[in-house]
């Protein structure tokens, strides 16, 4: 109303801690022989798989941690947007999708993204609209994904497979998942331990962290899943 007083609204705020968890890629050791005679860097082949080990072990827990000696994954920190229809314990419908994607407030659409595994994607490939148009669409440029409803989608193999209850398909702002890395991946080569064997050692390890940077609501969360039928 006019002339009327402003009230007052101070935005709450809460504190969440992002604990770093130590990853390693254990210990591959390697004979002497190998290293001093193969004709490519195999030290440096090991360094590379060792890095791919690690980021496979810390992708599974971004995805489904707990939070509890662990980073909380996204799915674990996520809510639940639409649970499938009766009887689609391995599919998913299309109006599930349309209400999986309105399920997240307008404000995180903009930036928002799907993400499954690669084997539902080959599911949502199949389904298609009342004018039997598919509701996946390939890219048409280079470099640039494919997506549904518009929306690029991203394929994690660390979500889970369609069944009963699993919480399948997420789409929201993954922005909004904060990954705390205290220090960069650390490669240690070890000389010596092995030496009475002649290998030599190599292991890699990183301190990092993660968590969803959500408000205190389900109906605000940036990050909502599908969960497919429990029957």
């Amino acid at each position: 109303a006019q002339n009327t007083t402003a009230t007052a609204a101070d935005p709450t705020f809460g504190v969440v801690t992002i604990s770093p968890y130590k990853f390693s890629s254990k210990i591959v050791a390697a004979p002497f022989e190998l290293l001093q005679d193969s004709a490519v860097n195999v030290e440096d082949f090991i360094n590379r798989r060792l890095v791919d080990r690690l980021g496979r072990a810390m992708n599974a827990y971004f995805t489904t941690g707990t939070g509890t000696s662990q980073p909380r994954g996204v799915v674990t920190a996520s809510s639940v947007g639409k649970t499938g229809t009766t009887g689609q314990t391995t599919t998913v419908l299309y109006a599930d999708i349309v209400d999986l994607l309105y399920s997240v407030d307008a404000a995180y659409r903009p930036n928002a993204r799907f993400m499954t595994r690669d084997a539902s994607i080959g599911i949502i490939r199949k389904l298609v609209d009342g004018q039997s148009r598919p509701l996946w669409e390939p890219s048409m440029q280079a470099g640039q994904p494919d997506t549904i409803f518009g929306y690029p989608g991203v394929v994690n193999n660390d979500v889970a497979a369609m069944a009963a209850s699993a919480k399948s398909i997420l789409f929201g702002d993954f922005s909004k998942y904060i990954i705390r890395d205290v220090s960069g991946i650390q490669v240690v080569r070890l000389g010596e331990r092995y030496a009475d064997y002649l290998q030599v050692g190599f292991y890699a390890f990183q301190r990092t962290g993660g968590r969803l940077n959500a408000a205190n609501s389900t109906t605000y969360n940036p990050v909502k899943y599908y969960a497919n039928s429990a029957t």
